[in-house]
């Protein structure tokens, strides 16, 4: 069965109700999930009269047409969606949020409920094309989300996703306990799997249609080709490794220290690799890895290196679990205040909106009254007013009679005919005449 069949095959299980006896294994306990106090927010009355249909359908208007939509919209859709084609509207309305000014009032309950939403109903695919598209979707991880992302990853086996998905927590920095050993995990996951599925999925991947035609641009149109080795990363190899850096940084034991050795090593950081192939022990598999590389000084810096035999994937996992049992209830009560606070501020902004509305109505309905009182006392005092207006006539008329040309104004465009002669036979001489005398014949 090839890459793209296994992908189908996992993603039609996903959609199954009965996903959870199928692929029921987890690294972290499923009681952080808590389910029941997510639920909760559903029974805030602006859920109850909602037709999701229907609301899309009045968002998308408001988006495309009117130009309106808000971003407490967005989050009561977000949090509400309960199907498989309601978290596509969901993905659809992020996109269009992103590009109205509302985008810088979204709710931190939106991100949540996005990612929630995407993992409840097996969008796992276009979850991980979401957070790698900050720019169309602006959706970013918070602690939990990023726990219930990597644990439900990791169990399906979904290393790619994973993998991918703990990079967003190296870009953007989030420097979490718990997420950070689970994205530890799945990067080794995904790496030493083989990596035989592609880190980008093939509708990501821009392919030229015409690559022999030739595009001329300006050149105050030329892209600056300045990259931030961060936010530019497109390299599988390099985003892989920076990420491995990220999460192991600050390494204490072997198994750490080894796969942030592995991470310089993809990220192309050779002298350090060789520098930390000289100062301790490696292990096995790591070092198998690090053998294949063409630079000779990592070469032989690797075959004198000391090697030890340390199963990784175990070793994490053991870490992962120790941290979600040290750390659950703490989280698991804090993530419900967490819940109660969102709908706190949902319950205020939608209120704030709502006497906003009020307000700019009163203003409407004032202006109109003052306009509507201005015309009748325009006809109730016409008679009074009389002497004014007419005067007010006389003087527009004469604004009018002032854009007017003169009468003579076509007397300099044609040319000026000779006065006939008088009644004695002689004519009196036209001053044009005798300026046209005393120049003289043309030079």
């Amino acid at each position: 069965m090839n890459a793209a069949a296994q992908q189908n095959l996992r993603k039609l299980l996903l959609r199954k109700k009965w996903r959870e006896t199928f692929l029921s294994r987890s690294i972290v306990s499923q009681n952080l999930e808590i389910k029941e106090a997510w639920q909760e927010r559903l029974k805030a009355p602006v859920f109850h009269k909602i037709k999701m249909g229907e609301y899309f359908v009045t968002l998308d208007k408001k988006f495309t047409q009117e130009y309106r939509g808000s971003a407490v919209d967005v989050d009561i859709f977000a949090n509400n969606v309960n199907s498989g084609t309601q978290a596509e509207h969901m993905e659809e309305l992020l996109f269009k949020l992103r590009r109205t000014p509302h985008t810088v009032h979204t709710l931190e309950s939106t991100h949540h409920a996005a990612v929630r939403a995407m993992l409840d109903h097996g969008e796992h695919t276009n979850l991980v094309k979401m957070l790698d598209d900050r720019l169309n979707y602006g959706v970013f991880f918070d602690e939990y989300s990023a726990i219930l992302t990597l644990n439900k990853l990791l169990g399906g086996g979904e290393y790619k996703a994973a993998a991918r998905c703990s990079s967003q927590l190296m870009l953007q920095e989030q420097n979490f306990s718990l997420p950070s050993a689970l994205g530890n995990l799945s990067c080794w996951k995904y790496y030493s799997s083989g990596r035989e599925d592609p880190w980008f999925y093939p509708e990501e991947i821009e392919v030229d249609e015409n690559p022999e035609d030739v595009v001329r641009i300006r050149v105050r149109d030329v892209p600056n080709n300045y990259k931030d080795d961060h936010f530019d990363l497109r390299d599988p190899d390099r985003i892989l490794g920076k990420t491995l850096i990220f999460f192991n940084r600050d390494s204490g034991d072997t198994a750490e220290r080894s796969l942030l050795m592995l991470g310089h090593f993809l990220f192309g950081d050779m002298e350090v690799v060789v520098k930390m192939l000289g100062e301790g022990e490696v292990a096995q598999s790591v070092l198998q890895a690090i053998q294949v590389s063409e630079n000779p000084d990592v070469k032989a810096a690797a075959e004198a290196a000391t090697s030890v035999e340390l199963d990784l994937s175990r070793i994490l996992e053991d870490k992962c679990k120790t941290l979600g049992d040290s750390v659950a209830s703490d989280l698991a009560e804090g993530q419900k205040k967490t819940y109660q606070q969102w709908n706190l501020e949902r319950d205020q902004e939608l209120q704030r909106q709502y006497e906003l509305m009020q307000r700019n109505a009163r203003i409407e309905s004032i202006s109109q009254t003052k306009a509507d009182l201005a015309k009748t006392e325009e006809q109730l005092f016409f008679f009074d007013n009389f002497d004014r207006y007419e005067m007010e006539k006389e003087e527009k008329k004469i604004s009018w009679l002032r854009t007017m040309p003169r009468r003579d104004w076509r007397l300099s465009a044609t040319p000026m005919k000779k006065k006939p002669p008088t009644a004695d036979g002689e004519r009196k001489v036209a001053r044009w005449e005798k300026r046209e005398q005393k120049r003289g014949p043309p030079k």
